[in-house]
């Protein structure tokens, strides 16, 4: 399997320790449920993408041995026929779109794609098909991570399911190094300077990643994974014009002093408490969030 080998071979002792990690949340999640009780949240942001790779190679090292014939990994290329989840809106990237269903298509998973908000769409595909865990790329530092562990409830008023974290600890270089040591196809639009992907509407490149073509003299954005500090990487989420704003309406700058927004539009958010945790469950920070 091409990802466990290229972890196995890497040279990046952080790197490899991370995806043990992970591997055995995965590993622990698929002994204590059974396949078709699991299911993934996939929003073909960089996080959920690592997520997809991390279950492919999990997956793998839970049915059978890492053993490689002829020492070619292509030859245990393992499908994972999870039960994924896609929660797609009229605010979604086109290149959001295209790129997690052509990954669905790649890699054999089983893809649903739903267009209500979370919620109401998690309720419907819980009452469809009882589902009891949910494996979800949350990491610390997004908006919705606080107070959450590797395993997490769901919050009391939503539906009960087990929310499965195992890059919860990953750092914006993590996942990057992950990414590029196992040559993982991405999103399109993180070679433009995007390192954080939410709505249209609330996303623009990373300034930090601007620069200038002295040749032509015009400003262009380096790749995502070029960003030196991770605590960086949601500078680019800032408020652009929407269908809803006024006539000539303000775009803000991108930057450190920005302000993180979400476009209301259809969308409904509730502010849910569990003991200490205070979450903002909106389909944008749960789900299509980035990643």
């Amino acid at each position: 399997m091409e990802i466990d080998k290229a972890m196995r071979e890497s040279d990046d002792q952080r790197l490899k320790t991370m995806y043990n990690n992970a591997i055995n949340v995965i590993q622990r999640a698929l002994s204590l449920y059974k396949f078709e009780e699991v299911a993934f949240s996939f929003n073909g942001g960089k996080d959920s993408t690592v997520l997809l790779h991390l279950l492919r190679a999990g997956y793998f090292l839970h049915i059978e041995k890492p053993e490689y014939p002829n020492d070619n990994p292509a030859n245990c290329n393992v499908k994972c026929p999870i039960r994924t989840i896609y929660f797609e809106t009229p605010s979604t990237f086109p290149e959001i779109n295209s790129f997690t269903h052509e990954t669905a298509t790649t890699y054999g998973l089983q893809m649903e794609t739903i267009r209500l908000d979370f919620k109401s769409g998690l309720e419907a595909l819980l009452k469809e098909k009882p589902t009891k865990a949910i494996f979800l790329g949350t990491r610390i530092g997004d908006p919705n991570a606080v107070g959450q562990e590797q395993f997490s409830p769901s919050s009391p008023g939503w539906p009960p399911f087990m929310r499965v974290n195992p890059i919860l600890d990953w750092s914006y270089r993590d996942v990057w190094a992950f990414i590029l040591t196992c040559k993982i196809q991405y999103c399109s639009l993180y070679d433009k300077g995007y390192t954080s992907i939410g709505s249209i509407y609330d996303t623009v490149p990373n300034s930090f990643l601007c620069t200038n073509d002295s040749s032509s003299n015009k400003d262009y954005f380096k790749p995502a994974y070029l960003l030196a500090d991770g605590r960086l990487e949601r500078a680019g989420r800032a408020k652009r014009y929407s269908p809803l704003a006024s006539e000539g309406g303000p775009v803000a700058s991108n930057g450190p002093n920005s302000v993180e927004s979400h476009q209301n539009s259809t969308l409904t958010a509730s502010v849910i408490t569990v003991g200490d945790e205070i979450l903002w469950q909106m389909l944008y920070e749960l789900h299509m969030d980035d990643n």
